[in-house]
Order: structure tokens, then sequence, then C-alpha cells
């Protein structure tokens, strides 16, 4: 090693003080530009590609300002890479997988998804990992590999979804009347819409589980926007509760989701 100059300490200030601040610069613009050309996903990852691209030229320079032997440390770097290569081809596979959900954009940050065991929001899509606020509010890590391989959910890729209901009332209810009744809970409340028209029919007359009673079921399909959707199947299930009770009516819910 050399020794170092003035002006090897004013290029390195240089380095240091103003191209830092100026690879964050077009981190950000990149991400913002992905982010608006493709998805946000894109923009995230590029956005992290630029930066710390950026921030290894940087230490290079600065390495070769302060007279070590960058050839060498290049080879002896490639060496090094070589061995760590081998002890983690699991954060590899990683990143491959990233770029390949960039491209196949099967989900957004914002996003409900339904990945293995995990339900949550995407919260950041990093270069290894994508990162999940369940909906208990605590923090899934999951690996961009797992997602690419494992079956995944998006439970708000489009903007409407369908809320199924089962409910059943004794049989000797008028079923036309308890079809109507049903209809006008729909319809009275904002949350449900009317395109997609909500259906009402008749599932079966039956018993349920273990129950000796026969009973007639009733399949409900109700169609909410994607920001209601979660709350829907709850709002539904009192509704129904309610409005049947007030006629002194017993109801019974099988499912609702």
């Amino acid at each position: 090693m050399n020794d170092i100059s003035v002006l090897n300490f004013i290029r390195i200030a240089i380095l240091i003080f103003f191209c830092v601040p100026l690879i964050r610069w077009f981190s950000h613009v990149g991400m913002l530009f992905f982010s608006r050309r493709f998805s946000q996903h894109a923009g995230v990852l590029s956005g992290n590609v630029i930066f710390y691209g950026g921030l290894i030229f940087i230490i290079i320079t600065i390495l070769h300002e302060c007279g070590f032997n960058v050839t060498a440390l290049l080879g002896a770097a490639g060496l090094f890479g070589i061995a760590i290569g081998f002890a983690s081809q699991t954060s590899f596979s990683n990143m491959i997988s990233g770029f390949f959900l960039v491209l196949e954009r099967p989900f957004s940050i914002g996003d409900t998804i339904a990945s293995g065991d995990i339900v949550g929001i995407v919260e950041s899509i990093g270069l290894l990992s994508v990162s999940i606020r369940t909906l208990d509010n605590t923090l899934a890590r999951l690996p961009n590999e797992v997602v690419l391989k494992q079956y995944m959910t998006n439970l708000t890729y489009y903007p409407t979804k369908r809320i199924d209901c089962i409910m059943s009332v004794p049989y000797g209810v008028d079923g036309d009347a308890t079809k109507q009744q049903i209809r006008d809970i729909i319809t009275k409340n904002i949350f449900f819409l009317s395109d997609p028209a909500p259906i009402i029919m008749m599932q079966k007359i039956g018993q349920h589980d273990y129950d000796t009673e026969i009973r007639q079921f009733f399949t409900i399909r109700v169609w909410v926007v994607r920001s209601d959707f979660s709350s829907a199947p709850a709002i539904l299930m009192q509704q129904l509760k309610e409005e049947f009770e007030k006629n002194k009516q017993v109801i019974t819910i099988i499912q609702v989701n």
C-alpha cells in the first residue's frame, strides 16, 4: 500500500459525501420509475440492485485510492466468492426467485396473500425474502424461493371477492319467504354489491352432522369490493342472525368464508 496524498483524501471525501447520496438518489429514482412502469415489487428490487451495486463500486474505488492493489483483491475476492457461493446457494436461489417474482408479478406490496400456513398483507419484497404482516399483526418472513415454489393464493388480486355462506332453518319454514328475507337483508347493506348479483338458493333438505332435526339448507353468495372482504363475512353473519331473531326464527349458520 502506498502513501495517501491530499488529492487521494479529497477524492475519497467526494466519494463518501457526494457519491453515496447520489447513489441513494439514483436508487430512489430507479425505484419510482420501475414501480410506475411495472410494479412496486420491481421498483423495490431495482432500487436495491442500484444502491448495492453503486456501493460496491465506491468501496472498490476507495480501496484503489488508498493504494490497495485492486486487481489482486478482486482475484482473491473471486476465489473467496466461489467458496462463499457454494455455502450460500440458498441465498443465490432466493435472489433468482425474486427476479422471477418480478417478471411474473403474482402479487404486489399491500396485497393479502396466503402461502402455506401464512396469511397476511405483503409489507416488503426484498432480494432474498418477502415480509408479511399476518392477520394477528405479527411479522412473517418468507424466502423468495419458498414463495415461488409452493402454492400461493393472492386474496386481493381482483377488485371484487365472493363471500359464501351456508345457513339452515327448520324444515317447516316457508323456503321462498326465507329466500326473500335473506335477499332483503343483502339489498339493504351497502357492503354487498348488486353486480355481480347475489345468489340465494336451496342447497339441500337434511340433517347437519349428528343432529336428528330435518332442516332446510340455503347457499348464500354475495360479492364485496376488495377493501371489505375481510370484514364482510362477519357482517353478513351478524345481520342474518339479528334480522331472523327479530321474527323469532331460529337459524343455524354453518359456514361463512
